[in-house]
């Protein structure tokens, strides 16, 4: 490998300059829409203290203490939750409630600002009066896979097989939890088991297994096996990811909804890769941007692509005004710029 300089390796750019190239990529956040995700944040942050936060008092009260804690409530409810609630305002099979808000704002030829409160007080009372089961279960599922990710890299000292053996084995109730952390995932699964009616079982189970192909995906990964695509066994993630995140909406949403989060997915995980490309050098784990699978060019193309999708996932749900359409894409690019400010922030280290 040619070192270019101190931070660059095979010719890319230096970390800061690499998060500089995605900012510009991305555009500058309409801050007029920012009240649409401050409401929806409102609920997941609710939910979270309601139903994951005991969860973790009882099966592992230190990580209450540990900066693990941050980095869950911030992944489950300001990152990942945001997908299942996105998917919903677009579904065209939306919730009554839901459908009469969008409706309204569909209508309503207003700037952006009121119709970004008119959103935000629709979903503070929307998640504290209707759809309990459905944030819980979008909470639940969102903070499973951090705390499943997190539990598998860091938490389990055996060799990558035998790991995958007993973290699959816990999940599916086959084995007793040896400590807190596995403890903490068998109680998720259980919790969002709780109340499944027939469609939400079925979706539930559909997306464990691909969980499941996750973590052996994982395992590849981390004994070195090339996967032949150069997307470094990242694509059973993705669509592990977003078939759990879609479980609990699955009687709302479409395939249409699924295909859009995919390669919003898939966007998110190989920005975090271009961003993390010194870190994953040092781990000898291949990645897409390691391989040179993916390029910028390509990282542009896909970024452009889920803007593309977005807007089609809404008009497509029968929610055409201009206004509107443009309403939910910039909301959408706020928040994936959100997103990628706290993946820049990280240390690289």
């Amino acid at each position: 490998m040619i070192v270019v300089e101190e931070g660059r390796e095979a010719g890319l750019p230096s970390r800061a300059a690499r998060v500089d190239a995605l900012r510009r990529l991305m555009g500058t956040p309409d801050p007029r829409v920012g009240h649409l995700a401050r409401g929806i944040r409102a609920t997941t942050h609710r939910y979270f203290d309601a139903h994951v936060v005991p969860l973790v008092a009882r099966d592992w009260p230190a990580g209450l203490e540990q900066p693990f804690h941050d980095k869950l409530r911030i992944g489950a409810c300001d990152l990942y939750a945001s997908a299942p609630y996105t998917a919903l305002f677009c579904a065209p099979k939306r919730p009554l409630l839901i459908r009469v808000v969008t409706d309204v704002g569909n209508r309503m030829d207003v700037p952006l600002a009121p119709l970004a409160l008119l959103g935000r007080g629709a979903m503070e009372l929307i998640g504290r009066f209707a759809y309990h089961d459905e944030h819980r279960r979008i909470v639940l599922i969102s903070a499973f896979i951090v705390v499943v990710d997190h539990v598998f890299d860091h938490c389990m000292a055996q060799a990558p097989e035998e790991r995958a053996a007993t973290l699959l084995d816990v999940m599916e109730g086959r084995a007793t939890p040896d400590g807190p952390e596995l403890t903490l995932v068998r109680s998720m699964v259980v919790a969002m088991r709780q109340g499944l009616g027939p469609v939400e079982r079925a979706a539930f189970e559909a997306a464990m297994e691909r969980v499941r192909r996750w973590i052996h995906a994982e395992t590849k990964a981390m004994l070195g096996i090339v996967d032949p695509t150069g997307l470094g066994h990242r694509l059973a993630g993705v669509e592990g990811t977003i078939d759990g995140l879609l479980f609990p909406v699955t009687r709302f949403v479409d395939e249409g909804a699924r295909t859009w989060m995919y390669d919003v997915s898939m966007f998110v995980q190989v920005m975090d890769d271009w961003l993390d490309y010194e870190l994953d050098l040092r781990s000898n784990r291949p990645t897409p941007i390691t391989t040179g699978a993916w390029t910028f060019d390509k990282l542009q193309a896909a970024w452009r692509a889920t803007l593309v999708g977005i807007e089609a996932l809404v008009r497509a749900s029968g929610l055409e005004s201009p206004h509107y359409v443009t309403f939910i894409r910039e909301s959408y690019v706020l928040m994936m710029h959100e997103v990628m400010e706290a993946m820049a922030a990280r240390p690289d280290t």
